[in-house]
C-alpha cells in the first residue's frame, strides 16, 4: 500500500495519518484463526486513532495484544501513555478511544482477543490500556509464534481450532501477568502530570517552550497532554505563563537583583518581550513589575 490511497485502504477500524501522505508504504497481512485474528503490519511512520464515533462497529468487543517486532511505537489511552521498542508489548481496547504512534520502519503484530475470553479469566483490562509491557519469556514466545502465523492459512478446521486456542493460552499468560504488574490508569496519569510539571520546571526560562515542546519532551501526543491535564484546571500554556510570571516576580523582589533592568528580568524568565511580561504579571499579580519592584523596595 502506497501514498495517500494506502492511507485511505487502511482507514476502516482505525482512522489513519501521516505527516506525508504521498511518502507512506506499508504491508500487511491478516489471517483468521476461529475467533482470534492476528495482523502484522510493517509501515513508514503513522498514527492510528480510533474516534468516539467508531466505537460502536464489531471491533468494540476485542481487546488487542500488540508484540513489538522493530521500531518504536506509543499508545495513549484511558489517560495512560506510553511507548515501547522491539521486544515489548502493548495493549489497546477498542471499545475505547485511542491514539497509536508508529514510527518509521516499525513493525507490529496485533492479535484481536474477544473481550468475553478475558472477562472468563477474570482479568480487568481497564490496567492494560495504554500499558507499555517490557519483553518477558512468555511475550517473546508469544512473537515468536505470531509472525510466521501472518503468512500461514490453515488447510483444515481442526489445524485452525488447535492454533487458535494455542495463541489464546500464550495471549492470557502474557495479559495475566502484565495485569498483575501494571500499574493502573490513574496511577498512570498522576505519573505523566508529574513529568510534566518537572519538564516544565527545568525548561520553562526557554522562550521557545511551547505545548508541543512539552509534548515531545514526555513523549506524548499534544492532543494527549491536553486531555491528561484537564483535571489539574489550567492549560499547559497556563501553567507555563505561570512558572515564568513567579520566576520574574522573584527576581523583581530580590535586592540581589536590583541591578536588572524590568526588560532583563523578562527575558531571564522566559517572555519574549517587555510587554508580554508585563501583561502576564498585571494578569496574575494584579500589579505592574514597576510596581512590584518599587514596594519590594521600600520593604527592604
Amino acid at each position: 500500500m502506497r501514498g495517500a490511497d494506502g492511507i485511505d485502504m487502511i482507514s476502516g477500524i482505525c482512522r489513519f495519518r501521516a505527516e506525508q501522505p504521498s511518502q507512506f508504504r506499508a504491508t500487511m497481512g491478516s489471517t483468521d484463526f476461529g475467533t482470534i485474528r492476528v495482523n502484522r503490519m510493517k509501515s513508514t511512520a503513522v498514527t492510528a486513532v480510533r474516534t468516539r464515533t467508531m466505537l460502536d462497529d464489531e471491533m468494540g468487543d476485542y481487546v488487542s495484544v500488540a508484540t513489538i517486532r522493530s521500531g518504536t511505537v506509543g499508545v495513549e489511552q484511558d489517560r495512560s501513555s506510553g511507548r515501547g521498542a522491539a521486544g515489548d508489548i502493548t495493549f489497546v481496547d477498542f471499545g475505547r478511544e485511542f491514539e497509536l504512534d508508529v514510527a518509521a520502519g516499525s513493525e507490529v503484530v496485533f492479535v484481536y482477543l474477544p473481550r468475553r475470553l478475558l472477562a472468563e479469566r477474570s482479568i480487568d483490562t481497564r490496567k492494560l490500556t495504554g500499558a507499555v509491557i517490557p519483553g518477558s519469556p512468555v511475550g517473546s514466545a508469544l512473537a515468536g509464534m505470531l509472525e510466521p502465523l501472518t503468512r500461514h492459512h490453515p488447510n483444515t478446521l481442526a489445524e485452525q481450532s488447535l492454533i487458535e486456542h494455542a495463541i489464546v493460552d500464550l495471549a492470557l499468560a502474557v495479559i495475566q501477568s502484565s495485569a498483575d504488574e501494571a500499574p493502573t490508569p490513574e496511577e498512570m496519569a498522576v505519573g505523566n502530570r508529574a513529568r510534566v510539571y518537572d519538564f516544565i520546571e527545568r525548561n520553562f526560562t526557554d522562550p521557545t517552550l511551547n505545548v508541543d515542546r512539552v509534548a515531545a519532551g514526555i513523549n506524548v501526543s499534544p492532543r494527549y497532554l491536553h486531555k491528561l491535564m484537564e483535571g489539574d484546571g489550567i492549560s499547559v500554556y497556563g501553567m507555563i505563563r505561570r512558572r515564568r510570571v513567579r520566576h520574574g516576580i522573584d527576581l523583581l523582589s530580590d535586592p540581589g537583583a536590583a541591578h536588572l533592568s524590568v526588560g532583563q528580568i523578562a527575558s531571564r524568565s522566559g517572555f519574549t518581550g517587555l510587554s508580554q511580561f508585563g501583561r502576564a504579571v498585571r494578569d496574575l499579580a494584579g500589579e505592574s513589575p514597576r510596581q512590584i519592584r518599587q514596594r519590594a523596595a521600600a520593604s527592604a
